[in-house]
């Protein structure tokens, strides 16, 4: 039978035709799915601008709200990032490599420019920075024509320069940071020796609800003795105390010319929960400013000091516990105020999210600029030292991953690492990482930290 002999169906006599939105299929009809309208949707230039000005205004919010000492500690920590990540574009230009993005922030993007090979932009979740370096382990697909150029083709001097441009970047702005604190700004001296040795000082500060607030201490009053024991300077202070925790003793200050003696009991440090607490803290001498020379000798001295405390805090134990050992020099340095009990009660160990850095800077600023420059200049030092610890996705992992390769490769011969074998152990640390993170975050939101107004 042919096509044009096939019988040809009829439509029973008044029969409607098919119902609109079926369709024939092999097992019957059955009804096509209903079709949503689509909302109409933003250009893409204008959807960049309105995530750009949601930005803005949570960076207005932020400086009403909190304070603009902390939207400049929050800028000054997106700066520190950004100085980062160009530590390793310069280098990684340097060596010959190709970098094709240069982003500051995560997320959606709010705008970029291409210019030459490398496109710079800006993205909505301004929590850092990164730069794509092409090739940057053996996992990665490159267009043959251009593995010349990829990081993993240089040689080993030339991946280990780009693996530690960042960290190098951050000890670097420390060094320059110290160095303008000691000689541009001024500073009490590293040993405090206007503090703990001059005779002649008062109390400026007592801390509310503490023991030298309870016995009726006021700024102004001098601590001649405590428990009869006599107290020439600040220094005597503190060790009269350090055996006194939760001890009833009396308190001896000269208030108007006239000595007054004050009962109560000494508490315990916040600090570490064992030597003796009052509640006060020293008026300091005027700052004093070194000259360029040795105050550059100076800011290198304290660097040194400051990387051994954040090595040892970060190998105790890998969290942000490592700033006890960040910011005890600082604030013990700057005002005292760690070694006599004004940071408030609570873990002095505790995890520290970004907040609680902002928060922590923002306080130190609204006292002294002085004491911001060293906070921000412990800060680079601590990331500096975090980044190269031997793991990836930290500079250091890249640094290990080249160092083993070099030492396998010998007889002309180029070793490179499976990358794949070290995953495991990098995902197991980045579960870590946004853990302490987020749990820092949240307890920073929920139980901010107690510091001095």
């Amino acid at each position: 039978m042919s096509a044009g002999d096939r019988p040809v169906a009829t439509r029973p006599a008044g029969a409607s035709e098919r119902p609109r939105g079926w369709v024939t299929w092999p097992a019957g009809r059955r009804p096509r799915q209903a079709i949503t309208p689509r909302l109409p949707s933003l250009p893409p230039a204008a959807a960049s601008w309105a995530r750009l000005a949601l930005v803005i205004g949570a960076l207005v919010a932020l400086g009403i709200f909190a304070g603009v000492w902390v939207l400049v500690v929050v800028g000054a920590l997106i700066i520190i990032v950004i100085l980062h990540e160009f530590g390793h574009f310069l280098t990684a230009r340097w060596a010959g490599m190709k970098v094709s993005e240069f982003y500051v922030g995560f997320g959606p993007r709010l705008w970029s420019v291409r210019r030459g090979e490398t496109t710079y932009g800006l993205k909505a979740i301004l929590a850092g920075a990164y730069v794509r370096i092409l090739g940057m382990n053996n996992l990665e697909r490159v267009d043959p024509a251009e593995e010349h150029r990829t990081y993993r083709s240089k040689p080993y001097w030339r991946r280990m320069s780009v693996a530690v441009a960042g960290s190098a970047m951050h000890f670097l702005l420390a060094v320059l940071l110290l160095w303008v604190l000691y000689s541009a700004v001024g500073f009490h001296g590293f040993d405090r020796p206007d503090v703990t040795e001059t005779a002649r000082w008062q109390v400026s500060r007592v801390v509310p609800d503490s023991p030298a607030a309870s016995m009726g201490v006021l700024p102004g009053d001098r601590i001649t003795a405590v428990a009869d024991r006599g107290i020439q300077n600040f220094g005597d202070l503190r060790g009269a105390l350090a055996d006194m925790a939760h001890r009833p003793a009396s308190v001896t200050v000269v208030r108007d010319g006239e000595t007054v003696r004050l009962e109560g009991v000494i508490g315990a440090s916040p600090r570490d929960g064992t030597s003796g607490f009052l509640g006060v803290g020293p008026e300091l001498a005027p700052p004093a400013r070194a000259n360029p020379i040795s105050g550059l000798g100076s800011s290198l001295t304290d660097f040194g000091l400051v990387v051994r405390a954040s090595a040892e805090g970060i190998a105790g134990l890998f969290s942000l516990q490592g700033l006890d050992g960040l910011l005890g020099p600082l604030v013990d340095f700057e005002s005292d105020e760690l070694a006599t009990g004004e940071v408030g009660v609570g873990d002095p160990n505790r995890v520290v999210s970004v907040v609680g850095v902002a928060r922590i800077g923002g306080s130190l600023a609204q006292a002294d600029i002085a004491a911001l420059l060293g906070f921000l200049a412990y800060l680079n030092v601590f990331f500096g030292v975090l980044n190269l610890f031997p793991l990836l996705p930290l500079d250091g992992g890249h640094v290990v991953i080249a160092t083993y390769e070099r030492l396998r490769s010998f007889g002309g011969r180029r070793y490179q690492a499976d990358v794949a074998k070290m995953l495991p152990a990098a995902y197991v640390f980045v579960i870590v990482l946004v853990t302490v993170g987020l749990v820092a975050l949240s307890r920073d939101i929920v139980d901010p930290l107690g510091l001095p107004g």
